[in-house]
C-alpha cells in the first residue's frame, strides 16, 4: 500500500511542475505581445530585448524538463500520472517554440522598422495577434485547472486564427502585385502572419494537451484546420 505521505508529496510534485508550465507559459506569452508592438509600432529596443531574452526562456525549458525527468525516476509514475509528467515536457517544447516564433518576428520588426503598410494589414496583424495571445493564456489556464471543457473550446477558436491569417496572405499578395516598392517588407509581413498562425498552433497543440490530462484521453474529434495559404499557388512563406 502506497504511504500517504509519499502520495501527498507525488501531489505536490505534480502541481510544482504545473505552475512551472504556468510561469514559462507567462513569459513566452510576454515574449510574443512585446514582439507584436515592437512590430507594429516599430520599437527596436523592444524588439531587441525580446531576441536577448529568448534565452531566458530557454533556460526555463531545461529546468522544467530536468524537474520533470527527476519526477520520473524518483516516482516512476504509471498511466494517467506518467502521462500528466508527459504532456509537462510536451507543453515545455511548444512553448520554446513559441519563444522562438516570437524572436523570428522581433527581427523582423527590426528589418522592416519604419516602413509604412496599409492600415488594413496593420489591423488584420494586430487582431491575428490578439486572438493567438489569448489562445495561449485560454491553453494554459486549461491545463492548469484541468478544465477539459475549456481546453476543447480554446481548440476550436484556432479556426479564426487559421481564417483570418488566410485573408491576410491573400491581402499582402495583392499589394505585392500592385506596389513593387514595398515588396521586401510585405514578404517580411508574411513570414511574421506565418509565424502568428504557427504560435496558434502550437497553443492549440497545449489546448489538446490540457484536455488529454484532464480527461486521459485525445480529442476524439480531428481539429479543423482551415488555413488555405499554402494552396493559393505561390511560394508558401512558412518557416
Amino acid at each position: 500500500m502506497t504511504h500517504p505521505h509519499i502520495v501527498k508529496a507525488f501531489d505536490q510534485e505534480l502541481q510544482t511542475l504545473a505552475s512551472s508550465i504556468g510561469a514559462m507559459g507567462d513569459f513566452a506569452g510576454a515574449q510574443f505581445v512585446d514582439a507584436m508592438q515592437a512590430l507594429l509600432t516599430s520599437d527596436i529596443p523592444l524588439a531587441q530585448r525580446v531576441i536577448e531574452q529568448d534565452r531566458q526562456l530557454d533556460a526555463l525549458r531545461r529546468d522544467l524538463l530536468a524537474a520533470a525527468a527527476t519526477v520520473i525516476a524518483r516516482r516512476q509514475p504509471l498511466a494517467n500520472d506518467l502521462g500528466e509528467v508527459l504532456a509537462d515536457f510536451r507543453i515545455a517544447e511548444d512553448l520554446e517554440r513559441i519563444g522562438d516564433l516570437a524572436k523570428n518576428i522581433a527581427k523582423r520588426a527590426t528589418a522592416i522598422a519604419g516602413a509604412r503598410f496599409p492600415e488594413k494589414i496593420d489591423g488584420n496583424l494586430r487582431q491575428l495577434g490578439q486572438l493567438a495571445s489569448q489562445l495561449l493564456k485560454d491553453a494554459i489556464e486549461a491545463y492548469i485547472t484541468r478544465d477539459a471543457e475549456q481546453a476543447m473550446l480554446t481548440r476550436q477558436h484556432d479556426e479564426q486564427i487559421d481564417e483570418l491569417h488566410t485573408d491576410i496572405f491573400r491581402t499582402i499578395v495583392a499589394h505585392m502585385k500592385q506596389d513593387h516598392d514595398e515588396v521586401i517588407g510585405l514578404v517580411h509581413l508574411l513570414f511574421c502572419a506565418k509565424n502568428i498562425e504557427r504560435i496558434g498552433d502550437h497553443a492549440t497543440h497545449i489546448a489538446e494537451a490540457a484536455y488529454e490530462t484532464a480527461t486521459g484521453r485525445r480529442p476524439v474529434a480531428e481539429r479543423r484546420r482551415l488555413d488555405l495559404s499554402s494552396t493559393m499557388g505561390i511560394i508558401d512563406p512558412g518557416i
